[in-house]
């Protein structure tokens, strides 16, 4: 067997064994695709996920209407509430990597951030990671839709 062709074939068996364990890891997180509806204190929205996507939005519960005729308004509007749009990745068990293709503020614009996830039923209970790995306080999301 030629030193080519033992590469080539190394190579494929390579892609194979990559390919099986990310399946695997795959199957062993629950899916997260779907519609959520947010369960926190003081701040209300949701967020979709897609197979490979995210988009969500946030704000303040009980924000008051306005004409947003004063740079005051614009100002209170766009500082209670944000929206994000990007990417993600799953990188752990039960563990997903965002990254920021959009957002309502430019300084997260190209940012990614992990948090940790599992299910009781149709909430999901998140934890955002700290740089060091460890996790931030708990929030909750209930499933709405596919």
């Amino acid at each position: 067997m030629t030193t080519l062709r033992r590469h080539i074939i190394s190579l494929f068996l390579l892609m194979v064994i990559l390919g099986t364990t990310n399946a695997l890891s795959q199957e062993q997180s629950p899916s997260i695709v779907g519609v959520y509806e947010y369960m926190l204190e003081g701040r209300e929205g949701m967020s979709v996920f897609t197979k490979n996507h995210v988009i969500w939005i946030l704000a303040d519960k009980g924000r008051t209407l306005s004409e947003l005729s004063t740079t005051a308004d614009s100002a209170n509007a766009f500082a209670t509430a944000a929206g994000h749009a990007g990417t993600y990745e799953i990188v752990g068990p039960s563990t997903i990597k965002i990254h920021r293709i959009h957002s309502t503020n430019p300084n997260f614009v190209g940012r990614s951030f992990a948090f940790q996830y599992e299910f009781d039923g149709d909430v999901l209970k998140y934890w955002v990671l700290r740089p060091d790995g460890t996790r931030g306080s708990m929030g909750s999301a209930r499933k709405i839709g596919e």
